[in-house]
């Protein structure tokens, strides 16, 4: 059996997200198949609380980019961990990492950030092949820029959902369209409510509903937009756990503005669901329009309300997409793949970086 990697994983975010979601799976994975993670994440972050006492942490301020403190902290811990592997994610995380002589640096980058606060670090990790493109474009090493998947872990059978259908008040009969994530501009959730705006409240004889699960700073604007529709647009706030909800709905929605890569993709297609998607990176990557969802352009409110009728009024396109959907991410977002995928970069990553600098000392 292959020796067990330890690592310490570095996060700066204060807020939950996507991102922080990916951070607290693949660390979860790790740690639970024999290969000690500590958690480093920001004093007084959302994600503190989310770890829920199922990994060691250790806190770092990480309160700007010139936080020395910081820097020095991150490399103790590493230290006392015996790090192998320390992977921060994103940019300022990456910025206060130092790794230790004896430990390699893995920098992961879940969009197009500002490349400079990531090219000290020893290798890359990112989740789309364009990604990975632009970056070797840029004059990273292609042997040291990996394109690993995300993934969506399986819920359990039977669990329930931390909010129903019911206390929603969302009627049982009702066709019912959902979308996840932070509630900022670039997710586009004002162009959802504007397209569901002009959809008529009733196909057949089942009503329709919208539901958004979520947070953030466009809250309050969200909610005055949704307000002529009353009783048809309901706001769950932030779940820990949203897959189950995911699971009672008819049509997944992504109407993101900018979306790099776009989990909730991955989310809605692991519970089964047909999904429509804007064309950002992430969603033309992801997505095969016609056979894994549908794909609309970006912050087309027209065409947007246009598809997302189209899927409902059609039961049998409906549960096409989501079959295709499902088969594709069982194939190739499975926890499983990934684990893998990262655990054979890291051992690559250790030979390679290792014998770099034993040349160098020599």
């Amino acid at each position: 059996m292959p020796e067990s990697i330890r690592s310490l994983q570095v996060i700066a975010s204060p807020r939950m997200g996507g991102a922080e979601t990916t951070y607290l799976r693949l660390a979860r994975a790790l740690d639970s198949n024999g290969h000690p993670v500590l958690a480093g994440v920001r004093r007084g972050s959302e994600i503190h609380r989310h770890l829920e006492d199922r990994l060691p942490s250790e806190t770092f301020p990480m309160r700007n980019y010139v936080d020395l403190g910081s820097m020095v902290q991150i490399r103790h811990a590493a230290e006392r961990h015996g790090a192998d592997i320390v992977q921060s994610w994103a940019s300022r995380a990456t910025w206060l990492t130092r790794a230790p002589d004896n430990a390699v640096h893995v920098a992961r980058l879940g969009g197009y950030y500002k490349l400079r606060y990531f090219r000290h670090a020893d290798a890359w990790i990112v989740n789309t092949r364009r990604m990975r493109e632009w970056m070797v474009a840029k004059g990273f090493p292609p042997d040291r820029v990996e394109w690993i998947n995300n993934f969506v872990p399986p819920v359990a059978p039977g669990t329930a959902p931390a909010i129903s259908r019911e206390l929603l008040g969302v009627p049982a009969e009702a066709l019912v369209v959902v979308a996840l994530g932070r509630f900022v501009e670039k997710k586009g959730f004002q162009d959802l409510i504007a397209a569901f705006a002009r959809l008529p409240e009733r196909i057949g004889d089942r009503p329709l509903h919208l539901v958004l699960i979520g947070d953030g700073e466009m809250l309050e604007t969200l909610r005055s937009m949704a307000a002529p529709q009353v009783g048809r647009v309901h706001f769950t706030g932030w779940l820990d756990q949203p897959l189950p909800l995911l699971a009672s709905a008819d049509v997944f929605v992504c109407p993101s503005r900018i979306e790099p890569l776009g989990n909730v993709v991955l989310e809605a297609w692991s519970q089964g669901l047909a999904v429509v998607c804007t064309e950002t990176d992430g969603g033309t990557e992801l997505v095969q329009s016609g056979d894994t969802g549908l794909l609309t352009p970006v912050q087309d409110v027209v065409r947007l309300a246009h598809v997302i009728e189209r899927v409902l009024r059609e039961p049998a396109l409906r549960a096409e997409l989501a079959g295709h959907g499902l088969h594709h991410y069982r194939h190739r977002f499975s926890e499983q793949k990934t684990l893998e995928a990262t655990l054979d970069f890291y051992r690559r990553m250790i030979r390679r970086v290792g014998r770099r600098r034993r040349a160098l000392d020599a």
